[in-house]
């Protein structure tokens, strides 16, 4: 395959328009010009992440024992732990809600961008191209689009306003807790691929 097709590929299965909403959601507390900083920086981590599935993934996981399912049912539960907290915000004793805790890699940079999916995309990439500087180009120009894609997100708060992106968080909060079950699900498939096996 070429260059452009895998980039193609992982930038369909990283998703970062689909995820978007959830972006904003998660950095909607912030300052708008900090909003911009956390999802450059959230964007870079993907990058790295995707990166380390290319060249250390399977070596690090067999070292650990960790097989890839396990890697997706954890990240479905982290996502899943993040989507409650969106449609129950943490209260304190007064009532309001409490002070925001700046997102770092995990959930946006993982599982959200760089998460199962792509682990599996670039592996299996690896294995039929059996190049790593085909792939290393491929992850970067999917990145490169990626990251335009994110750091934009920070542009939707000035557009829906503070009304809007509460009603934005508790829907995404049930997007989000549909799309952990399906990692969550695709997870136990794998599991049980692996005892078949």
């Amino acid at each position: 395959m070429s260059i452009f097709s895998i980039a193609l590929t992982l930038f369909l299965v990283a998703n970062p328009i689909g995820n978007t909403p959830a972006f904003v959601s998660l950095v909607k507390d912030f300052e708008f010009e900090r909003q911009k900083k956390i999802l450059f920086r959230e964007a870079i981590f993907s990058f790295l992440i995707a990166l380390f599935y290319l060249f250390l993934g399977e070596p690090f996981l067999a070292a650990i024992q960790i097989q890839p399912y396990a890697v997706s049912l954890s990240g479905g539960l982290l996502l899943f732990i993040v989507a409650l907290r969106m449609i129950f915000p943490p209260q304190d004793t007064n009532g309001s809600t409490t002070r925001p805790q700046e997102p770092f890699i995990v959930p946006i940079a993982t599982p959200l961008i760089s998460g199962g999916g792509v682990f599996t995309t670039v592996m299996i990439f690896s294995r039929i191209e059996q190049n790593y500087t085909s792939m290393f180009l491929a992850i970067t120009l999917a990145y490169f689009f990626v990251t335009l894609v994110v750091v934009s997100a920070a542009y939707l708060q000035k557009i829906l306003g503070r009304r809007g992106l509460i009603a934005m968080e508790q829907l995404m909060g049930m997007i989000l807790t549909l799309i952990s079950m399906e990692i969550i699900v695709k997870g136990a498939h794998m599991f049980v691929q692996a005892l078949n096996s």
